[in-house]
């Protein structure tokens, strides 16, 4: 299920040398642009200093340079090892043998997860993979075996009682042979590309499992996992408390039109690349078109960096000198290709800005109704430690009572019965929920159902943004007869018409 290097396939010979060596040169670069280097200094950090953590969590959507941020992390951690005065001081590793043979240190592994052919990932795999980039296609059980022979992991032994072959399962030497490989090659952190593979899990498993193997290898080893993958990621995110606590998470997301940081950002990465096309062009006449350019890409520069890869071949390949619009917009993605990118990226955006940003209920957990929240000078998604105020009343000077005791103060009396009146209790659930104004407008249904109290109220989207507002708690247990969303776990979803069956 994964490999330890990608085939590299040799390229037709459909350019001439020249023309192939240009093209090569612009596939090569690698613009540098805020998001990446953002994270890729993030990841850095990680790595260099986990301080606890066990796997970091690396999401985003397809196409916004997760595969170039690898690149950067792997050269820039193994050019510090490489630096080093005492490269095998990396091999320390508590509770592993000692004595071991010096070894050119590994810092990194770089793992391609590939999607399992049956249903289930495949551990055994993992520690072959990683074992064969180490350069160690061997390990010791009695014999030497050699782990890329087919069906090793399925020795057969007869069994003398049953008279039939009986399956040998050696998932737990590999493990043993890895956990001594890392040590002795001074392995610091595995990051996994294409990571949300991992959720392949068979029937009756759970998620969590798969982070608890990793925790553990973590655990034995000293080595750092990172998973970078799509947004899929997200389910791995905070399944109990200690996952939360053990794990880190890096959000590398698209470039977004409606922040001035970002369109600039954009634009300056579309500069950086059209400087580098290996042909002549209109600089200003396409910087013109940045919009369109941002369209067919949503906002993700690898996205972009491929649809001109394309475009310059193109055009090498039919002996054209000239880069142009035209030739772009034949080589760009369809209207309905960037539909789906950007609504999967905008449902995960908006499930992101969600958790992050709503505090109440955490404050609620924890005690601390009673104080006041921060005032909303406090952006959403950031860290800003909270200066909440404990609700006190100014003092009041003390009342000096004049008449004698038991002589009431004269009140005017009120006339009929009284209605008690009691005081309503907020609900903590509000703020930006994970529906999109396209959902609710597809689906003609825009009541929502709090998933805390129960009740419901009519949303009206504000631009790209559903916000379910501030309201009392629901007191009533009558049950709601009419088709609303309806929160089930992470999603949302129509409830039944009546009289539709489930």
């Amino acid at each position: 299920m994964m490999d330890q290097t990608p085939h590299q396939r040799e390229p037709f010979a459909w350019l001439t040398p020249a023309d192939q060596a240009r093209l090569a040169t612009f596939k090569a670069y690698a613009v540098n642009h805020a998001r990446l280097d953002e994270v890729d200094m993030q990841l850095t950090q990680a790595i260099l200093e986990p301080a606890g953590f066990a796997h970091v969590l690396v999401y985003g959507p397809s196409g916004v340079g997760k595969t170039t941020m690898i690149r950067r992390v792997t050269t820039r951690v193994r050019d510090l090892c490489a630096q080093m005065a005492e490269p095998q001081a990396w091999t320390a590793r508590e509770g592993l043998a000692q004595d071991l043979p010096a070894t050119p240190p590994h810092p990194l592994l770089v793992l391609e997860v590939r999607p399992p052919d049956g249903q289930t990932f495949n551990r055994a795999d993992y520690y072959r993979a990683a074992l064969l980039q180490l350069g160690e296609p061997y390990y010791t059980q009695r014999s030497v075996v050699d782990i890329t022979v087919d069906r090793t992991w399925e020795t057969r032994t007869q069994s003398k009682s049953k008279g039939r072959a009986v399956p040998f399962n050696d998932s737990p030497e590999l493990r043993r042979a890895l956990e001594e490989a890392v040590a002795r090659r001074g392995v610091r952190t595995v990051i996994m590309d294409e990571g949300q593979h991992l959720m392949h899990v068979a029937s009756g498993a759970k998620l969590l499992d798969q982070l608890d193997w990793i925790k553990s290898m973590t655990n034995m080893t000293g080595v750092l996992h990172v998973l970078v993958g799509t947004y899929d990621l997200l389910d791995f995110r905070n399944l109990n408390g200690q996952s939360a606590r053990r794990g880190h998470d890096l959000h590398f997301p698209r470039y977004r039109i409606q922040h001035e940081a970002d369109r600039q950002a954009f634009q300056g990465a579309l500069h950086s690349l059209l400087l580098q096309i290996p042909l002549a062009l209109d600089q200003q006449e396409l910087m013109n078109h940045w919009h369109y350019f941002y369209e067919r890409s949503i906002g993700c520069v690898g996205v972009l960096k491929d649809w001109l890869v394309r475009t310059v071949a193109t055009t090498l390949h039919t002996r054209g000198q000239t880069l142009t619009l035209a030739t772009c917009q034949a080589h760009a993605l369809s209207n309905a290709q960037c539909e789906s990118m950007a609504m999967d990226a905008q449902a995960a955006e908006h499930k992101l800005q969600y958790t992050e940003s709503s505090r109440e209920h955490l404050w609620s957990l924890l005690g601390m109704s009673t104080l006041s929240l921060p005032g909303p000078s406090a952006t959403p998604g950031t860290d800003q430690p909270p200066s909440p105020q404990p609700a006190s009343r100014p003092a009041q000077p003390a009342k000096t009572r004049t008449g004698r005791v038991g002589e009431r103060a004269p009140t005017r009396d009120a006339v009929g019965e009284t209605p008690q009146t009691v005081p309503a209790t907020k609900c903590p659930f509000t703020g930006v929920i994970a529906l999109t104004p396209d959902h609710i407008a597809r689906a003609t249904v825009a009541k929502v159902e709090c998933p805390e109290c129960g009740a419901t109220r009519t949303l009206h989207p504000q631009g790209n943004t559903v916000t379910f507002p501030t309201h009392a708690k629901r007191l009533t247990s009558t049950p709601h007869k009419d088709v609303r969303w309806i929160r089930h776990g992470t999603t949302w979803e129509l409830s039944h018409r009546p009289g539709e069956r489930s």
